[in-house]
């Protein structure tokens, strides 16, 4: 959360926008559990991907055409973002992610999955000039220090547990 909050600037009060984006996690959660057990279940990840793709656009399209500023005009002018954002971060992420869950334990992905915007940051640094602070760099560094955590205490617990076992 720390690293989260120094990739975002690491200066702004907590707000409304703080709680939907929390309680939008809650929601993001549960959809990585249930996809998990979808995963293990029935596999074929990348149908599962571009399903999900196509009922978000079936749905998200509608509400942005009714209540947003969607036009032909608007999506042409920001063309690079909306490819970067369409194809890298969303349908290379979660369609990885998606193959992931076949293999990975649900929370191990999330946890993998949450480097998205410390991925998305640099994207936008390299790609569209965007400059990454000092705080936010820090907040990268302190996210990819909990991943590989993560990734290499899981490793050893899991010989420990093989070694132990093996003893019995």
């Amino acid at each position: 959360m720390i690293g989260v909050f120094l990739l975002c600037g690491g200066t702004q009060a907590f707000g409304t926008g703080d709680i939907v984006a929390l309680i939008s996690a809650l929601f993001y959660a549960v959809w990585m559990i249930e996809l998990g057990r979808h995963m293990q279940t029935f596999g074929h990840p990348v149908r599962t991907a571009c399903t999900q793709f196509l009922v978000t656009a079936a749905i998200a399209l509608p509400i942005g055409g009714f209540w947003g500023t969607l036009s032909a005009s608007a999506a042409v002018a920001a063309g690079p973002e909306l490819l970067m954002l369409g194809v890298g971060s969303t349908a290379l992420a979660f369609g990885f992610q998606t193959i992931a869950q076949r293999y990975t334990p649900a929370s191990h992905a999330a946890v993998i999955v949450s480097a998205e915007g410390v991925f998305g940051a640099a994207a936008a640094s390299v790609f569209l000039g965007e400059r990454i602070s000092f705080l936010a760099l820090l907040g990268a560094a302190l996210m990819l220090a909990a991943i590989v955590h993560l990734a290499f205490g899981s490793a050893a617990r899991d010989a420990t547990n093989r070694s132990a076992k093996g003893r019995k």
